[in-house]
This record gives structure tokens, C-alpha cells and sequence, in this order.
């Protein structure tokens, strides 16, 4: 069984984390248990402090009542029995009182006789409601006599009479109450058991006293719902139970306990021996008493605190507090000792964790690494420094090993996916510069034409400022050395560099040879040293020499790499330039649409409004580069005489010239026909002559018609027709077979001969004229894609009547099939080409400039959405230099002006794309190639403003 195994960390940590939890749970232990006996003391201490803190308060509210009542029994008003309802200043001070204590229901006073003097504050409407007083009415004044007298007096806030009522209903008798009864005459206030209030008709309690000379009692009512009240304000907590006793233990007030006032007595008996407050029922003491209870899962602390209102008059307050709001602030402290305790074992234990990964990281790093160079998963990565001497000396090690494997992988890499020297070059030296941390590294590749070396890349802090060129032929034997392979150290104190010692800023430099597969010096890394190197430095040159190495077949890769995309890129600027040589008339077209298209497509790169999203990147450069050039290959399968057709017979030659011998014959024949009819003598000399002249003038003027036809300058209307083929109906004698001398071929397209001689017509469209496809060559069947263009059912047509008979231009029908057959060539010619990914647009974008925007063209019948933007670039390319060419021998060279009138006109009907012509228009590249390539005759000057807003308001309004 395999043993398993831990990190370094994990041991030292789980030590730690014993010791400290077993240290940590002991201490948490006792103080947790002197905090349990610490808070059950306070508890006690708390509860009693709140008793004491309840006993004063109630006696601080019920003492102004004390005095009220001392205050009456004194006055000359109770002592004399007289109406105070105008005594303002004896009104004032009781109105005081009642303002002072809410529970305060009524003052009164009464005598021996049964008269009674009683005080109510009306502190609402429903006060006022029930004894029948006026809405501003805040005092009722009830004066009443046994012998039935009940007198009302309704007070407002200024003591003004508002209302006066007197009965003869009274049935109350004051001294059968208990308040009177209870009243001794020593004077003391002394407390009633609760009571049903005759007027009020609920449960209270009555505080009393007698006046000194004893004739009178005066008294103060409170309803148990007030004093309820009055004491819910006395609670420790908003939790805190309160229930007021008399020395009875009868109810006289609670809040938020479970006895209900109104209850029959045995009713709150049962509930207060349910409660939580059983445990201090029917214990009398002079002391507070504290006691402890459970309900609901909840500690409580109960106090028993008997509140002295005079020496006769003594009330209970009892108590219930949660032990969790007592002991709040102790319970909050007890656990922040416990939530420290544990935050500092966590704090402690994750610093042991923090040291002991310091102390093991570099192990357990150089663990990892080593199985990565296992792996060869190379990272060049700063390993951290241990305190430990020999893991510092280890990490040391592995991690130079580690980093010289990383830059030779690196390297490899980047030599592989290279494809640029300049990128290389720099690589080389930033490398070179990682490896031995020289203060000046040059690259230096030797030029092909003369020989000499330039400088390729240079990563200098100090500069090297002699020339390499004049160095190396300074000394014969540097580059004989170099070509063998040797690496060559100098000093400033060397023969060698005596002569630029002024220059010179190194203290060494070294040259290292760079070879190719056949051995040749095709480079020179130079580095230079600021001071003398160290034995580390110098232990790198032999990894650099092995970099290099590497570096040196990449540069004959990418040099082979490159003078194939040279001879490739110069290949097809040939094939253009022998299709522009082929016909002298369309000299450099295939040169002239690149340079166009180059810069409309930079300028639609940098474009941020229209073409925001579309950019450029070096292979599509080169796609866009190759499509231009390409774009009229196709041409080379057209034939020369109907790309440069300049007039309508013209085919290898201009037929005009047989139609003008026939009408030489013509008018020979006229002669001969004049000096026949002269000599027989049928008509005068005159007549014949005259009809002579006529005759050949007509030939002559018929002949001009004919000449004038075949220019196609004009476009033919149907009168013109219809006259071409009278013309063509008059005859000429042939004697000589017309089948001699040819070609068997054209003996298969011929008629039979008829038996000379044979009449002729002057123009005629003979079967010979009509060429068929071949049999084997039907161009439906060789397309391989859908095109919008049809052939006809002839190759050609060379009819002398029915190519006259075209109605513009000099091409017939056959004819611009042909010519317009050369971008279907072109598909087939590039879709056979074998593309790297990079170069695979290039068909798309080389066969798309006779398409239009809005489908018409040819010769797919694409949309603006289904082109390309650098086919749409390519359209207008062609389409401008077509426009100002200078050498189509159909047509004159169209100036600037003219020019952008027509593409103006064909950007906004659907030929153009109007977003680039407008983008043509903003940089001025028409200029830009005016310049290059048209001259000073075409460059007209024309309203640029007019045709940019006449393409931005069709845009708008299009788009």
C-alpha cells in the first residue's frame, strides 16, 4: 500500500491549529463560565436597580396629587363648602394638575352633610358628550346635596361660564363611599381598595384625606385603565411586564401582561398564579424581592418593589424583565469576548498558514516545475526566494535551466509562425538582450545587390556608432572568421578597434556569424558590453549561438517565403500587363484599377461615418491587391479584334475596304455600260454622260452612307436601316469562285456555288458569315454557376448587313457576348487557382465590378447586400478608368467634369455604390489619380460641393 503523503504546510498548520484550539477551547471554557456567573449576578442587580428606579419614579408621579389633595384640605373653599366655579385662581391650580397626570379622573371634596363638590377635566369630545357639555367646555364643575340638588357648571379654557344645569335627581350620597369612610381624621392620604365608580361606571381606586377639621374629606379618583397607563411608561424594555398591587395583592393596574382588569376577582386570581409572576404573589416585605422564572423558552427576572406613598399608604410594583434586555450590553460583551477569542485563533491560525505556505511554496513551486519540464510546459515565471539557503539555492538552479528552455521554445515559436523578417529581427535582439542583458545588441543582414550589411533591428541603451561596413573591411580576416562559424570577441584595448576608440562606448563587443543552410555570412548579431561581462554572461553565449542558429534558417524561410510572394505578385502583374500589351487600346487599364482601388478602399478603412465597421487588415490588403490585378484575366480568352472592334465591318481587318471595291466595280461597270450605250449609238453623248455622272454620284453618296454607317458614331434609326437595305439590293457581277483560297473551315460554313458568273447583292448576309459554337464547346454547358448572361445561338455573326444594321455602337450582339464573356473566364480562370485561407475573397472580389447595385448587372445579378465592399470599390475603379482612358479606339477620353457627371448619374440609378462614390467625392481621389494619370486636357474643373450634396441627399433619402 502506497504511503500517502503531505505538504510541509499542512504539518506545520495542523500543529499549530492543536495546540492553539486545545489552548483557545480551555480559555473560551472559564471565561465563558465567569461570564455566566457574572451575568447572574447583574441580572439580580439590575432588576433591583430598576425597582428602586420604578419605586422613585412613581413616587415623583404621584406626589403632585399628594399635594393637590393636602393643597384642597386646606383651602378656605373646601373647609367653607363654596361654589368655586368662580374662584379662578383655586380653578387654575386644579386645571394644572389634571394637564400634568393624564390618569387623574377627578378632584372632589365633600362634608358631613352629603354635599358634594366634584372636579372633572373634559378632555375630549366623548367626555363632553357624556355629561352633556358645550364643545369649548374643558372643565365641569358637579356640585351636589342629598336632598336631591345636582348642579352642573361647564368651564371653558379661561374659566368662563359656558353652560350652567341644575337637577333635582341627585341619589348619590358621598359617605357611604369608601373613599369617605377610609378617611381618618389624623390627615393622612390613605389609599382605597378598587371600587366601581358610580359615575363613571368602572373599576378605580380613590386616594383621601380629611380636611384638619374633620368636616370634610377630600379626594382624588383614578380608573385602573389610566393608572395602567400611567405605569406602561416605567417598564425597563419595550418586552417588560408591569402589575400594580395594593397591600391586598388586588389588581390595580397592569401592562402587557395576561390579567384583565375587568375580570371578577377569583378570574385574575387564577391567571396572576399562572403567570410568571406566582413566584412573588402574597409575600410581604419592606425590601425589594427578586426572583427568577422560564416561560415561553424565556429567562425572566421578576421584582416585587413596594412603592411608599405616605406611612399609611404603601402600593406593590411588580416586575418581569427578559434577562436578555437586562443583560443586554453584558451579553453583547460576553460575546465579543467569545467572537474575539475565536477571530484571533482564526487570525492566528491563518498566519501559521500564511508562514507555513511562504516556507513551502518554493518547494512545492519547484515541485510543480519540475514536473512541467517533465511535461515540457514551459513558463517563464519569477520563482519567489525561500530563507532557507539550500531551497534558495535549488530555485536558483531550476529556474535558469527552466527560463533558457522557455526562450528556446519561445524562439522556436516564433521562427515557425514568422513570416515577416522585421518582426524577427527584433525578436532576435529583444531575446538576445533577455539572455545576456548586453547594453547594446544590433542585428546586421547583408544586402543581396551590393553586399553590404544593414542594420535590422537594434536594441541599444548604448549606441554603436561605428560604421559595421567600414569595421569589417578594416580587417581582412573578421568576416573570414565570421563565415566559418566563430564567434568574435574585442576590447577596446585591441589593434582591431584602435581606430574608434573616440567612438567606441563598450568596453567588449562580440559578433556572432549568422550562416545559412549553404554556409554563406548572411548576418552579424553584434552585442556590446558597457563594462567587463561576468562569468554568467558569458556562460549564455553558447545558448545564444544555438538561438541564433534557429534564427538563421527562419530568415532563409521567410526570405525564400518572401521572394516567392514577389515572384508570385509580379507573375500576375505579367499576365496583366500582357493582356493590357495584347491590345494597344486598353494599355495599362490592368495597371491603373489597382492603384484606384488601393485608395478608395484605405479611405473607406479610415472611413468612421458609412463604413465604420469595416477595416483592412494585411492579408485582405493583399486579397484586394491580387483581385485588381486579376480582375480582367479573363481578357485573354477574348479576341483582340473584338476588344479593339473599332468599327462595325472591322473584324482582323476593317471590311469596309471589299464593300468599297464593289462600289469601285459599280461605277466602273457604269462606264463600261456609258461607252456600250455611246457606241451603239442609242443615245446622245449628252444624255449618257449626264446619266453617268448621276450614276456615280449616287455610288458615291451611297457609298458615304455606308462608310458613315459603319463608324457607328451615330445611333441608327429605322429610316437609316430601312435606306442600308436598299442600298444593299443592288448587285455586282462575280466571275471568280469564292471558294478558292480558303480555309476548309470556312469551305464548312459556305453555301454551294452557283454556275458563273452570278449576281451578288452589294451587302449580303451570307452563310458564310455565320460562325456556330462548336459542337463540343457550349458555354451553358461549361458554366458552372448561374449567370445572368445567355449566349446566342452563334459564336459570330459577320454579316456585312446585319452588323451595319447596329443600332449603337460598333458590336453586335454576338460580339458583346464575347466581350462580356471575359469576367465568366476570369470566374472559371480563378476559381481553378489553389488559395491559401488568407486569399480565398479574391475570385468574389476580381468578378464583381460589372455587377450593379440594384441587380442589373452582370454576371450573376448581385445586390449592393450580396458584394463585398472591395468588389464595390473594384466597380467604381473600373468604371472611372474606363471613363478617362485615353486610348479605347471607339470612344474619345472623357474629361474630369464629364466623367463625374456620368458616374454621378449612375451612382444615383443603381450602378454604383452612392456611399463609396460619395466617399470618392469627400477625399478627392479623383484628383489624386487625375494627377498620376490623365492628362492636363481631361483635368477639368467642375462643381464638387453640387455633386456631394446631390449624393448626400439621395443617401439620405435611400437610406
Amino acid at each position: 500500500m502506497r504511503k500517502r503523503r503531505y505538504s510541509l504546510s499542512i504539518h506545520i498548520t495542523s500543529l499549530f491549529l492543536i495546540l492553539t484550539t486545545l489552548v483557545g477551547a480551555v480559555l473560551i471554557a472559564i471565561s465563558y463560565q465567569h461570564a455566566q456567573e457574572l451575568l447572574s449576578g447583574s441580572a439580580k442587580e439590575l432588576s433591583r436597580e430598576n425597582s428602586r428606579q420604578l419605586e422613585s419614579t412613581f413616587q415623583l408621579k404621584t406626589g403632585p396629587i399628594f399635594t393637590t389633595l393636602d393643597f384642597m384640605a386646606l383651602s378656605r373653599i373646601v373647609e367653607k363648602n363654596i361654589n368655586p366655579y368662580k374662584d379662578t385662581r383655586f380653578l387654575t391650580s386644579l386645571n394644572l394638575i389634571f394637564e400634568r397626570n393624564p390618569g387623574l379622573v377627578a378632584l372632589y371634596y365633600a362634608n358631613e352633610k352629603g354635599d358634594l363638590t366634584l372636579f372633572r377635566a373634559l378632555r375630549s369630545n366623548s367626555d363632553r358628550e357624556q355629561f352633556g357639555a358645550p364643545p369649548k367646555a374643558t372643565l365641569m364643575v358637579n356640585r351636589t346635596k342629598v336632598s336631591g340638588t345636582n348642579a352642573f357648571y361647564f368651564l371653558d379654557g379661561s374659566y368662563k361660564l359656558l353652560k350652567q344645569k341644575t337637577t333635582r335627581d341627585n341619589k348619590f350620597d358621598p359617605r357611604t363611599r369608601p373613599w369617605f369612610k377610609n378617611a381618618d381624621k389624623d390627615g393622612e392620604i390613605r389609599l382605597t381598595n378598587p371600587y366601581f365608580f358610580y359615575f363613571l361606571k368602572t373599576n378605580g381606586i380613590t386616594l383621601a384625606r380629611r380636611t384638619p377639621n374633620g368636616n370634610s374629606v377630600v379626594g382624588a379618583d383614578f380608573t385602573l385603565n389610566s393608572l395602567s397607563e400611567q405605569i406602561s411608561q416605567l417598564g425597563y424594555s419595550d418586552s417588560s411586564r408591569l402589575i400594580l398591587f395594593d397591600n391586598q395583592f388586588h389588581v390595580l393596574a397592569q401592562h402587557q401582561s395576561e390579567i384583565k382588569l375587568d375580570d371578577d376577582i377569583s378570574a385574575v386570581r387564577d391567571k396572576l398564579e399562572g403567570s410568571i409572576f406566582a413566584s412573588v404573589l402574597d409575600r410581604v416585605s419592606s425590601q425589594i424581592l427578586y426572583e427568577q422564572a422560564s416561560q415561553d423558552n424565556t429567562n425572566w427576572s421578576i421584582t416585587l418593589t413596594p412603592v411608599s406613598l405616605n406611612k399609611h399608604t404603601r402600593i406593590l410594583l411588580a416586575e418581569a424583565t427578559p434577562q436578555e434586555d437586562l443583560l443586554q450590553n453584558l451579553l453583547s460583551m460576553r460575546n465579543k469576548q467569545v467572537q474575539v477569542a475565536f477571530s484571533l485563533l482564526a487570525v492566528s491560525f491563518l498566519v501559521v498558514w500564511f508562514v507555513a505556505k511562504r516556507l513551502a511554496n518554493p518547494l512545492q513551486a519547484l515541485m510543480q516545475q519540475t514536473d512541467s519540464i517533465a511535461r515540457f510546459d514551459f513558463k517563464k515565471t519569477r520563482y519567489s526566494r525561500s530563507v532557507i539557503k539550500e531551497v534558495a539555492n535549488l530555485t536558483t538552479s531550476i529556474e535558469l535551466m527552466e527560463h533558457t528552455l522557455h526562450d528556446l521554445l519561445r524562439l522556436l515559436r516564433e521562427t515557425a509562425s514568422n513570416q515577416d523578417f522585421n518582426v524577427l529581427a527584433k525578436t532576435v535582439t529583444h531575446q538576445s538582450y533577455l539572455v545576456t542583458r548586453a547594453e547594446t545588441i544590433v542585428l546586421y543582414t547583408k544586402d543581396s545587390a551590393d553586399g553590404e550589411y544593414e542594420t535590422a533591428a537594434n536594441h541599444a541603451i548604448i549606441p554603436f556608432k561605428i560604421d559595421i561596413n567600414e569595421f569589417l573591411q578594416s580587417t581582412a580576416w573578421i568576416q573570414k572568421d565570421l563565415a566559418q562559424g566563430e564567434v568574435l570577441h574585442f576590447n577596446r584595448e585591441d589593434n582591431s578597434v584602435a581606430n574608434y576608440k573616440d567612438t567606441l562606448y563598450n568596453s567588449d563587443i562580440y559578433l556572432f556569424p549568422l550562416l545559412n543552410r549553404s554556409s554563406e555570412l548572411v548576418g552579424i548579431l553584434l552585442l556590446g558590453y558597457e563594462r567587463a561581462i561576468t562569468q554568467e554572461q558569458s556562460d549564455k553565449h553558447a545558448f545564444l549561438k544555438e538561438l541564433l542558429s534557429f534564427a538563421e534558417l527562419a530568415k532563409e524561410n521567410i526570405d525564400k517565403i518572401r521572394q516567392q510572394k514577389e515572384m508570385l505578385n509580379a507573375f500576375v502583374e505579367l499576365i496583366a500587363s500582357a493582356i493590357d500589351t495584347k491590345s494597344p487600346y486598353t494599355g495599362s487599364h490592368c495597371q491603373r484599377v489597382p492603384a484606384l482601388s488601393k485608395m478608395l478602399t484605405e479611405a473607406a478603412d479610415k472611413d468612421k461615418i458609412h463604413f465604420a465597421t469595416f477595416t483592412m487588415d494585411d492579408a485582405e490588403r493583399e486579397a484586394l491587391h491580387l483581385a485588381s490585378w486579376l480582375h480582367d484575366c479573363g481578357k485573354v480568352t477574348t479576341p483582340e479584334y473584338v476588344i479593339d472592334k473599332a468599327t462595325k465591318l472591322e473584324t482582323i481587318y476593317d471590311r469596309i475596304h471589299e464593300v468599297r471595291m464593289r462600289f469601285e466595280l459599280l461605277k466602273a461597270q457604269a462606264e463600261i455600260d456609258y461607252w456600250q450605250q455611246l457606241a451603239s449609238g442609242e443615245k446622245d453623248s449628252e444624255t449618257l454622260k449626264q446619266e453617268l455622272a448621276s450614276k456615280q454620284h449616287q455610288l458615291d453618296d451611297d457609298f458615304a452612307f455606308v462608310a458613315e454607317c459603319n463608324i457607328g458614331s451615330e445611333l441608327m434609326n429605322q429610316a437609316a436601316i430601312d435606306r442600308l437595305h436598299t442600298i444593299s439590293q443592288q448587285q455586282w457581277k462575280r466571275t471568280l469562285d469564292d471558294q478558292l483560297g480558303v480555309s476548309w473551315v470556312e469551305k464548312t460554313r459556305a453555301e454551294p456555288s452557283p454556275s458563273l458568273p452570278v449576281m451578288e447583292n452589294l451587302l449580303c448576309d451570307k452563310a458564310v458569315h455565320k460562325i456556330h459554337w462548336p459542337q463540343d464547346v457550349n458555354p451553358k454547358d461549361v458554366w458552372q454557376e448561374d449567370f445572368v448572361l445567355s449566349p446566342g445561338e452563334l459564336k459570330y455573326n459577320r454579316g456585312e448587313l446585319y452588323n451595319l444594321s447596329i443600332q449603337r455602337g460598333t458590336l453586335n450582339d454576338e460580339e458583346r457576348f464575347i466581350i462580356n464573356d471575359h469576367i465568366i473566364q476570369t470566374i472559371t480562370m480563378l476559381n481553378r487557382l489553389p488559395y491559401p485561407e488568407h486569399l480565398k475573397e479574391v475570385p468574389e472580389i476580381a468578378c464583381g465590378h460589372h455587377e450593379r447595385m440594384d441587380g442589373q448587372g452582370y454576371p450573376k445579378g448581385l445586390a449592393e447586400h450580396e458584394l463585398s465592399i472591395p468588389a464595390r470599390v473594384m466597380a467604381i475603379a473600373d468604371v472611372f478608368e474606363a471613363l478617362t482612358s485615353s486610348d479605347r479606339p471607339y470612344k474619345k477620353a472623357k474629361t474630369l467634369s464629364e466623367s463625374i457627371e456620368i458616374m454621378t448619374d449612375m451612382a444615383v440609378t443603381g450602378h454604383i455604390d452612392p456611399k463609396l462614390y460619395l466617399l470618392f467625392l469627400e477625399q478627392e481621389l479623383d484628383q489624386s489619380y487625375a494627377e498620376q494619370f490623365l492628362s492636363e486636357e481631361q483635368i477639368t474643373h467642375y462643381d464638387r460641393e453640387a455633386h456631394i450634396y446631390k449624393m448626400k441627399e439621395y443617401i439620405k433619402a435611400r437610406f
